[in-house]
């Protein structure tokens, strides 16, 4: 892992821990120090990793045993609300939350059945995207098998209650090639495969 603390012109190495060979590292937006790292199931670790750094990456903590994750609904995208609220989305199922900063995981039961089905134009899974003031999470995708059923493949849900209940936002969306979604300030981006952008102006209000 390559760390540089002055925008690029200096970088220092560090070694990672074998089982933490990550996929995905994810910044803590509430410490200056927290690091995630996330990585796939493998033969030897079959649930996954999820491992923690609170000193820049220098150090890692022992891949999380909290997480239900395995090669059919593995682990994809860590959000972070603040030390003690993330999510965790799956392939395959339905997200996961925490209240305790990563030591128990419960599946969001209530969330839409379609979300468990989604993937993206870069991801076989569903995508999420926390608003800047961590007050409404959104989800989105496409259900590709949903084009043969003659159904609407692409959908966006949005929780204002962490993920405690869920409204459609779908709205006149039609595109079968959902990108990532990102926020900026009130207003929510998604990105297309070959039909532009779309945007919801104050989604969060």
């Amino acid at each position: 892992m390559a760390i540089s603390d002055d925008f690029g012109k200096n970088f220092t190495y560090h070694e990672m821990p074998a089982e933490v060979q990550a996929s995905d590292v994810i910044v803590d937006p509430t410490s200056a120090t927290s690091l995630y790292a996330l990585a796939p199931p493998t033969s030897t670790q079959p649930n996954g990793c999820l491992s923690h750094s609170t000193t820049l990456g220098k150090e890692w903590s022992p891949c999380s045993k909290a997480l239900n994750c395995t090669a059919a609904n593995a682990c994809s995208q860590l959000i972070i609300k603040d030390a003690k609220t993330m999510f965790m989305m799956r392939k395959n199922d339905v997200p996961l939350k925490t209240i305790d900063g990563g030591s128990t995981w419960v599946p969001l039961d209530n969330t839409p059945a379609k979300i468990s089905q989604f993937g993206t134009r870069d991801a076989a899974h569903p995508l999420g995207a926390l608003s800047w003031s961590g007050k409404t999470l959104v989800v989105s995708g496409a259900d590709q098998s949903a084009i043969g059923r003659q159904e609407r493949s692409s959908a966006v849900f949005k929780s204002t209650d962490d993920g405690a209940s869920w409204t459609d936002e779908t709205g006149d969306i039609v595109t079968v090639s959902m990108g990532h979604g990102c926020w900026y300030e009130k207003d929510y981006y998604l990105t297309t495969s070959g039909e532009g952008i779309i945007v919801r102006r104050n989604f969060e209000l």
